[in-house]
């Protein structure tokens, strides 16, 4: 029987409420329609509609985690019940990467909509999808269709056309979504990395090619509007981590934690473990979960098979092994972070251990991650954490690449997504002064209800 997912969190999950509005007039006000229900001045939980009229796709169906103000929440949603309302309207789903911000809402957004309603991704997101869904009973293999890059498929009112973008996770993508009315491009979450691990470029040509087209709008990814210059390449990163790994020699045991989605930063692991001599031995269920999908959908940087059973490291030479583990944002019951309160059954702190801090520290969590590190360091570890150990690079664009794609695009109308309020006003301000975008809004999820009419664009937010 397939489930709603409300018995899975219970009371634990959250939904944003949204009042009833009639949306736009079908047949009236400009043609292309957006209708964003979260991920506009907040991080996280991006679903957004967009359309022609009265017929509508989903782009996205992310989750949100609740700061510490939400006590005894767990997860917070986009209003599946204003969905399940507008199914009708709704004629496809479709979804850019597979981090939890872009797909963990789908247990609850899927049986809001209609039973027919096909739902596209990436081939690796799929496998990520898939192993998600079936856990709910709501897989059905005829429903969810794999798209490839730059293959154009028709959903709803648009023909869609994917274009690959690079990020911190494989297998991303941004929207060109074509009508009669006019083309509208999503970035999804995105940077240009100059030399991917993976050997994905950034589709450079193909966001080149639509400023002959004219874009309608342009929504482009947010997050790191206020950082000037130009991310770090994971190439960075890997070099860093294999040189840490090889100084280590003969001195202990190597332990890296990162985000468990990252099967990117796993090339520099890999790498730097046979530079060294070293086995891999994953501590955190989450971290498989993303290895074995790559692995299935053929992007893997090793099998899994290779990886050294946690049970087994009580017994192995403290310089034979590199042990990546889940916890890098204090999580309590995440593996580091038991072990740093000595409650772990598998993974004992040593004495000259060297934790590589491979992640960033998510704004809220600078306490647990500081208390983390600290009682790692007083059990004889020696953390290494600087930004100039390079151990660690974002997978959302700087200035920089953001000025570069808006230029390249030459969209008419700018709307600035994925992000908090500053980030969003800051990404519209360099839209008008370093890309020369005439019109540009600011649009965030907050609980009134605004419109705004761009010149052939109807953006429309009701909370």
């Amino acid at each position: 029987m397939a489930s709603d997912g409300q018995e899975h969190l219970g009371s634990a999950l959250q939904k944003r409420q949204f009042k009833p509005f009639p949306g736009p007039p079908p047949n009236s006000g400009p043609p292309l329609r957006i209708l964003p229900i979260g991920g506009l001045g907040e991080i996280g939980m991006n679903c957004m509609l967009a359309g022609v009229r009265d017929r509508y796709v989903v782009i996205d169906a992310g989750l949100m985690f609740p700061d510490f103000s939400d006590l005894g929440m767990q997860k917070i949603l986009p209003d599946t019940d204003f969905l399940a309302q507008w199914k009708d309207r709704i004629e496809a789903l479709i979804i850019t990467h597979g981090h939890e911000d872009h797909i963990g809402a789908l247990p609850w957004v899927v049986p809001a909509l209609d039973p027919g309603t096909p739902i596209f991704a990436s081939s690796f997101v799929m496998e990520l999808i898939k192993r998600r869904l079936t856990e709910y009973s709501l897989w059905d293999e005829k429903r969810f269709i794999k798209f490839d890059m730059r293959q154009k498929f028709q959903a709803g009112p648009f023909e869609i056309e994917p274009v690959r973008v690079t990020h911190s996770i494989p297998d991303c993508c941004g929207l060109i979504m074509r009508s009669s009315e006019g083309t509208l491009v999503h970035t999804g979450d995105w940077k240009i990395d100059e030399h991917p691990l993976d050997g994905e470029q950034f589709d450079r040509g193909l966001f080149s090619a639509l400023a002959s087209e004219r874009v309608a709008l342009m929504m482009s990814d947010s997050t790191n509007v206020l950082s000037p210059g130009r991310t770090l390449s994971e190439q960075v990163v890997h070099d860093s981590i294999v040189d840490k790994v090889l100084q280590h020699n003969g001195k202990g045991r190597v332990i890296c934690t990162q985000f468990a989605s990252n099967v990117h930063r796993l090339y520099g692991v890999k790498r730097a473990a046979d530079a060294s001599g070293r086995k891999v031995c994953f501590v955190g269920a989450s971290l498989s979960l993303y290895l074995e999908a790559s692995w299935r959908d053929g992007r893997a940087p090793f099998d899994p098979k290779e990886l050294v059973q946690p049970e087994e490291l009580r017994h192995m030479d403290p310089n034979q092994v590199l042990i990546v583990t889940t916890g890098s944002q204090g999580e309590p019951r995440a593996q580091l972070c038991m072990a740093a309160r000595e409650e772990s059954r598998v993974l004992k702190i040593q004495p000259n251990d060297l934790v590589l801090y491979s992640a960033k520290v998510i704004p809220g969590n600078e306490g647990k991650v500081s208390k983390m590190l600290n009682a790692l360091a007083a059990q004889g570890a020696r953390v290494r954490q600087s930004r100039g150990d390079n151990l660690h690079t974002s997978g959302h664009a700087y200035q920089d690449e953001l000025v570069e794609v808006l230029q390249s695009v030459r969209p008419q109308h700018f709307l600035p997504v994925h992000g908090e309020y500053a980030f969003l006003t800051e990404h519209a301000l360099l839209a008008k002064e370093k890309a020369g975008v005439n019109f540009v809004e600011v649009c965030v999820c907050v609980n009134i209800c605004q419109t705004w009419g761009f010149k052939n664009v109807y953006v429309c937010l009701c909370m």
